[in-house]
This record gives C-alpha cells, sequence and structure tokens, in this order.
C-alpha cells in the first residue's frame, strides 16, 4: 500500500493530494502550537511599608491584573510580602524568574548583605535590563479616586502592561519607591547594582513636562497622557529616578534614559525624571498633558543618538 501511495503521488492528482496533504500538515502544527511563548515569569517582592489604605492587597491587585492579561499567556507573577531581611535571599535561592520587581518603599533597610548578593546575582544573569520606577508605590491605593488600581477605563492597569512589554523577552528588575522619607531600601537595590545611581527628593508634578518616545503610553494598550498624570497629581509626592551615564558593579557602563519628567508645580522649573529605563526612547516626545490617544507602534525600536549626561 505505502508503493502505491508513493506511485500516485507522481501523478498530476496525486501532486494535487500531496499538496494538500502537506498544506493540512502544516494546518495542524500551527494549530496545536501556543500562540505566545512562555509567559514571563515574574517575582513581586512587595517590602513596603503597609498604610490603612495601602498595602499587600493593594498591591495584589495589580499582580491578579496582570496574570490574568490575555488568560495568562503574557505574565506569571509571583507576589511574595516580606520585610524581613534575609528572606529575599531565601527565596531567590529555591525558585527562577525572568523579571524582578523591588516595591520596595520604606524608610528603613529592609536588605541584608546576602540579599543585596542575590539581586547582584540575578542582574548579573537575567543580563542587566534595568528599568527604574518613582511611581510605582502609588499606583494601587485607595487614598483617591484616581489611585485605585486598574483606574477608570484601566488606564493603570494599562500603563503597567506598557512598561513590561519591552521585558517580556529580556528579563529586568523594575525598583519602585516614594518621596524622600521612603527611599532607603529602594536605594539599597539600585545601588546594589548601580552604585552611583539613586533616587531622591519629593516631586509635585505640573503640567510643564513631556513623555519620551511611545513606550510607556502605547508599547501594549494606548493610554493617554493627561490620565496618567492626573493620578501622579493625585498623589503628588514621588520620587525623581536617576537619567544619565553610570558604571554597574561589574564595570560595565550603563546608560539610563528619561522616559517622563516634569517640573514642579507650579512648573517653568527644572524637569525631573519619574520614571527612567536602559533603553533609548527616541527623539520624539509628547506633552504630559496631552489628551490624545497614541497610535500602538508597529515592530520597531528607535534610538537617540546623543544619550544624557550626570
Amino acid at each position: 500500500m505505502a508503493m502505491d501511495l508513493k506511485s500516485n503521488l507522481r501523478t498530476p492528482r496525486g501532486a494535487l493530494f500531496q499538496s494538500v496533504l502537506i498544506g493540512l500538515m502544516i494546518w495542524l502544527c500551527c494549530a496545536t502550537s501556543p500562540a505566545h511563548a512562555a509567559p514571563l515569569r515574574i517575582l513581586w517582592w512587595n517590602a513596603s511599608v503597609t498604610e490603612p489604605k495601602a498595602g499587600p492587597n493593594d498591591r495584589k491587585k495589580i499582580v491578579d491584573y496582570l496574570n490574568r492579561h490575555e488568560n495568562g499567556a503574557e505574565f506569571r507573577v509571583t507576589q511574595i510580602n516580606s520585610n524581613r531581611k534575609g528572606q529575599f535571599a531565601g527565596h531567590l535561592s529555591s525558585a527562577d524568574y525572568d523579571m524582578i520587581i523591588i516595591d520596595s518603599t520604606t524608610p528603613s533597610a529592609l536588605f541584608n548583605r546576602a540579599d543585596l548578593d542575590a539581586f547582584r546575582g540575578f542582574y548579573a544573569k537575567s543580563g542587566r535590563r534595568v528599568m527604574l520606577d518613582g511611581t510605582l508605590w502609588i499606583r494601587s491605593t485607595r487614598y483617591t479616586s484616581l489611585s485605585r488600581f486598574p483606574g477608570k477605563g484601566e488606564v493603570l492597569g494599562k500603563f503597567t502592561l506598557n512598561q513590561l512589554e519591552p521585558f517580556r523577552d529580556t528579563g529586568g528588575i523594575l525598583i519602585g519607591t516614594d518621596h524622600d522619607a521612603f527611599q532607603t531600601s529602594a536605594n539599597q537595590a539600585l545601588r546594589a547594582i548601580i552604585p552611583d545611581a539613586r533616587f531622591s527628593g519629593r516631586t509635585n508634578p505640573s503640567r510643564d513636562g513631556r513623555f519620551f518616545g511611545d513606550g510607556l503610553l502605547s508599547a501594549s494598550d494606548p493610554v493617554t497622557p493627561i490620565d496618567i498624570l492626573r493620578h501622579w497629581e493625585s498623589i503628588p509626592s514621588q520620587a525623581e529616578t536617576p537619567v544619565g551615564n553610570f558604571v554597574d558593579f561589574m564595570g560595565n557602563p550603563v546608560t539610563l534614559y528619561s522616559l517622563v519628567e516634569t517640573s514642579d508645580k507650579p512648573g517653568r522649573k527644572r524637569k525631573r525624571p519619574y520614571i527612567s529605563a536602559n533603553f533609548d526612547p527616541g527623539q520624539d516626545s509628547v506633552a504630559i498633558d496631552s489628551k490624545v490617544l497614541p497610535d500602538k507602534p508597529k515592530d520597531r525600536m528607535p534610538t537617540r543618538k546623543s544619550p544624557p549626561k550626570n
């Protein structure tokens, strides 16, 4: 029977049968293949202060939102709530992740030497992909209607997805903090990997500022700049993030670019970065109070020719 099939394939009708058979096999392979790569495995380490309207359950809203996205095909986030020294190192010794979110808004140091060594080890293994966010802690609180996650129209949820999109295939570290009284643990983690970089100050955002590039606004799900600004204005006490040329603990150069910056109220002062990252957002920018919903960008990676200086 195998010989009959082989001989039949030499006829015109057999050639047609062969092409249909091959097409069917290709369709079956595509139909049974996963639509996405494996979910990005993220550790969300919550070491922040607990307040009546801002605690672990509020953070869990962000974690649950990410885990539900695309029916779990994009992210697999594990949330750990701990402010005990040494537990971070202990957890990393028995688990593997592609990315770590350090959510450390604290007035005192909560990491010990073992924790920071483990953090450096992950940084080196993950390819030193770093994003720095001084607005993370306020993203899910119950202080105002504009600070409740995921926000009206899921604007804060979409904004978080936009931040994580560049890291889906590369891994990375995101470090969040609040104003200057609560930057101790965040700066512990940051200085462990980039010794001369640090969070600083207390900001009060005006509408005199800009978003650079379109990643924060539309990498995954488009959001309008004014909606994000209104959220920041509702709790005006974020940190300033580092921008410029640095050297990490391994001796490698790291350039951190501003992704969004604004002058403190009433404006027309020095622009202060709220979020920075080590990928170049490009030359394009948009006003921080723009009401225009951006287009979702096509696959492209703009580069800025002149990196910022310290």
